[in-house]
Order: C-alpha cells, then sequence, then structure tokens
C-alpha cells in the first residue's frame, strides 16, 4: 500500500515545501489563474538565516543558513512585477503574519525593482483574518478543492 507523499511525489517535487494538501489547494488555484503569469519560482528563500558560527564545516553552516532563512511557497511573475503567494489549506492569522513578513524582508532585501502583491490562497480561512487582509492589501483567495484523494486507498 502506499502513502499520499508517495502517490503525489512528482507533484511534491514540483511545487517543493507545500504539503500534500496544500499541493492540491494549489493545483485548484493555478488552474483557474496560471495564465495571468509569466512563471512562477517555488521555494524562495529571502532574508538572513541563523548562522551557527565558525566552529561549525562550512558545509554545515550553509546549510544551517539556508534552512533558517524564510521560504515563500510561490512567486509569480507578471513582468517584473512579483506576487508573492502564501499557500494553506486552512489559512490563519499566523499566514497574514508570513505575508507581511516576506513583504517586509523583499523590501529591504530589494529582491526586485516592484514592491510584491500578496495573496493567500486557501480552501477556507478564519473569518478573523479577513479585515486585517482588507487593511494590509493582501488579497484571499479561496478555491474549491476536493481532498478525497488524500484519504487512504480502501484495500479489497
Amino acid at each position: 500500500m502506499t502513502t499520499t507523499a508517495q502517490r503525489m511525489e512528482s507533484d511534491r517535487a514540483k511545487y517543493p515545501g507545500l504539503l500534500v494538501d496544500e499541493i492540491l489547494v494549489w493545483k485548484a488555484w493555478l488552474l483557474l489563474n496560471q495564465q495571468d503569469y509569466e512563471r512562477f519560482d517555488y521555494n524562495t528563500r529571502i532574508g538572513q538565516g541563523q548562522d551557527p558560527g565558525p566552529t561549525f564545516n562550512q558545509t554545515y553552516r550553509d546549510m544551517a543558513i539556508q534552512l533558517t532563512q524564510l521560504r515563500i511557497d510561490a512567486v509569480g511573475w507578471q513582468g517584473n512585477i512579483p506576487t508573492i503567494f502564501e499557500v494553506k489549506r486552512n489559512a490563519g492569522a499566523q499566514n497574514i503574519g508570513q505575508l507581511l513578513t516576506y513583504d517586509a524582508v523583499w523590501r529591504i532585501n530589494r529582491v526586485s525593482d516592484a514592491n510584491p502583491r500578496l495573496v493567500l490562497v486557501c480552501a477556507q480561512f478564519q473569518p478573523n483574518i479577513s479585515q486585517v487582509a482588507l487593511e494590509t492589501g493582501i488579497d484571499i483567495n479561496t478555491v474549491a478543492v476536493n481532498f478525497s484523494v488524500l484519504a487512504p486507498p480502501v484495500q479489497a
């Protein structure tokens, strides 16, 4: 019997960093919106990571720094205009905070000439975040997703 992660192996390779339920959300969103973007970058790391210090081998230092950097689920490009996407099955306040942090670090580090748009893509979200998203300029895009493929296969 295979696991959900094994059944979705090719999708997991294409969308690194997304959990299997998030992949389903993202693929549903892409079906409706990907034509609006020229390209997408996935698992984009920005900001400073934490350096464990010179007592560690440089390979391990580099790995530690990379693993502690911020990691953006997806960045969509419309010309030179970036859109930062956070993808969740059930979005909440922490995801608003993530997007605001990504935006600030993106601007501080001048990752691109243009400031990014911020989009939270989800199947559902906590109602308390609607007003905060509106006030901070974050778009919430909800998509209908069939999560039944995540159920274990029925054995005969």
